[in-house]
């Protein structure tokens, strides 16, 4: 076996730490504290395959949601460099996102050198005493698990190592580290061996046996049990353990606004994505791995009900507030737990088929009642329900959509978990459009959908999204939903005041995103397939050219529709 390199210098370093601790890529957005980073590349040329692949964003947003989507597909660790105070200052919703789905990102950014002479890497423009602060990692602080700042050069090995394992350690999330000019440019000291990671991956938690035994027997002895989910394990083990305790003991399965789906659309035991008539059903409720299971002002669990929490961190401890019923609270690993359910109950209970079959009965005629809503949709302007119905008949089985007030997963066919990804509840838009770039980086043989309202493209910075799909060749679907308003704004204006003034206009105050530019062109312009779709009923034909153009030309095909403004989807 060759000998492992060895670096020159700090920069070279960080560089090879980064690939040692599992990153195949080094998502940058570049500035002038880059140089001792871009001469260790050059450097370490000739040993490329101990370095990430450094790959050049043109801004923060998509260069935050990228790495993210890139880890929903593989489940590796995602690192990302940025410019100083203001790169990180772009950075900081990507980060706030990254934490509240447990995406274990490595968020680096330089500071502006310290010193202002003698040194190398010292000050040499007005720009680097602009952009000295007191604390720049103030501003990501609060979402992330770990921060530090490279002091000297023979760190930076150990400090990427201990971020990524700490990235990694369930619950996972992002971490921050800052690099200074002057440390990353020093020579790495003479005689100090680099070699492989110090420190291992911690194993994921398994969960309390006793616990889960008292659960298994609470739910055995439920007249109605529900398990109520938000967002797949990557990988999915966990979901499928879920699928199999629904079905192997009828247990329905609600999910609540996921960001990720757990469970095929027509699997019998799934009871949709409306969870309050669920709620009110259920004598005992699993909580799997969910930030939000209900909202108590609208459909609380009864006095008599038995709530029980499972996850990495069953009570979201970095969460200020949140008091949702909780009985048994069991932290471990989302598939360890459910499969270890799944053997407790395979001990305890029986398939209740009286209720199997009620809960299929009632899923069947809810998908049939949503089938019809959809097709009612495919006029000029058409619905978001019909194109999703349309979408989910165009893609293979194996498609993932990113949706961003695009795709209501409800109408769609999902063939298995992981097929359907929504927003984190943080809310940070702009992520679909990039975070699908980087779900087809992971997987260019899957074909990779962003379903994004109008102003949804225009929050992801779509020029800088077109590039990256024409430099790196991703080509993916990209669907424009342009109904020319905010309309979740509206919608919000409307739940809070359903009977004040701004309900009775045409046009809400600060909702309006008329004129609408052609959005066809922005993606023309970086060479990619572009058309615009004014009724629905030309949507399956159009659909099937975009799809073709994929697959034949490998670029990248834009939709614009023509939505229509509702007030529900």
């Amino acid at each position: 076996m060759p000998k492992r390199p060895q670096p020159t210098t700090a920069a070279e370093a960080f560089l090879m730490a980064l690939k040692a601790n599992g990153v195949d890529y080094l998502f940058a957005n570049a500035g002038t504290d880059f140089a001792p980073v871009i001469e260790g590349l050059a450097n370490q040329g000739s040993f490329s395959e101990h370095l990430p692949e450094p790959v050049v964003i043109p801004h923060e947003t998509a260069a935050a949601a990228i790495p993210h989507g890139y880890y929903l597909m593989t489940g590796k660790p995602q690192a990302l460099m940025v410019h100083v105070n203001v790169g990180l200052a772009n950075t900081v919703m990507g980060a706030i996102n990254a934490a509240s789905e447990n995406i274990p990102l490595m968020v680096l950014a330089g500071r502006t050198p310290i010193t202002e002479h003698e040194r190398l890497g010292a000050r040499i423009t007005p720009i680097q005493y602009g952009q000295e602060m007191f604390d720049q990692g103030g501003m990501v602080r609060e979402s992330t698990k770990w921060n530090y700042e490279l002091r000297y050069p023979e760190q930076a090995a150990a400090l990427v190592n201990r971020a990524m394992t700490i990235a990694m350690n369930d619950p996972k999330g992002p971490v921050y580290l800052c690099l200074p000019r002057e440390p990353l440019a020093e020579a790495w000291p003479e005689g100090k061996e680099f070699g492989p990671p110090i420190q291992a991956l911690p194993s994921a938690p398994q969960p309390d046996r006793a616990a889960i035994n008292e659960a298994a027997q609470l739910i055995a002895d439920a007249e109605y049990p529900l398990m109520i989910c938000t967002r797949a394990d990557v990988g999915g083990a966990g979901a499928e353990m879920v699928a199999r305790i629904a079905e192997d003991f009828a247990v329905a399965v609600a999910e609540s606004w996921p960001s990720r789906n757990t469970m095929p659309s027509a699997h019998p035991m799934h009871a949709g994505f409306d969870v309050g008539p669920e709620v009110k059903k259920a004598d005992v409720i699993l909580v799997v791995d969910c930030m939000v299971p209900w909202i108590d002002k609208f459909h609380a669990p009864g006095p008599e009900t038995t709530v029980i929490h499972i996850g990495p961190d069953p009570l979201f401890s970095g969460m200020p507030v949140r008091s949702f019923q909780s009985d048994i609270a069991i932290p471990g690993d989302t598939a360890a737990a459910m499969s270890a359910l799944h053997e407790e109950l395979s001990e305890r209970a029986q398939k209740n088929q009286d209720r199997y079959d009620a809960i299929k009965e009632a899923g069947d005629a809810r998908r049939q009642a949503l089938a019809e809503r959809a097709a009612s949709g495919n006029g000029a302007p058409m619905t978001h329900a019909w194109v999703a119905k349309c979408l989910s008949d165009a893609m293979d089985d194996d498609a993932v959509v990113f949706n961003e007030l695009g795709a209501p997963p409800q109408f769609m066919d999902l063939k298995g978990p992981n097929r359907h990804f929504n927003p984190p509840q943080s809310g940070g838009l702009g992520w679909a459009f990039p975070a699908a770039l980087g779900a087809c980086l992971a997987d260019r043989d899957r074909l990779a959908i962003a379903c994004v309202g109008d102003g949804s493209y225009i929050f992801a910075n779509p020029v800088a999204c077109h590039m990256v799909s024409q430099s790196l060749d991703l080509p993916i679907l990209v669907i424009v939903f342009n109904n020319g308003v905010w309309n979740a704004v509206r919608r919000a204006a409307l739940a809070l005041y359903p009977d004040g003034q701004a309900s009775k206009m045409n046009t809400m105050p600060i909702t309006s995103l008329r004129p609408s530019p052609d959005y066809t062109q922005i993606a023309q312009a970086s060479g990619h397939w572009a058309e615009k779709v004014e009724s629905g009923s030309d949507l399956p034909a159009a659909l099937e050219r975009a799809l073709n153009v994929i697959k034949s030309e490998r670029r990248l095909a834009l939709l614009e529709l023509n939505i229509a403004v509702a007030n529900t989807l």
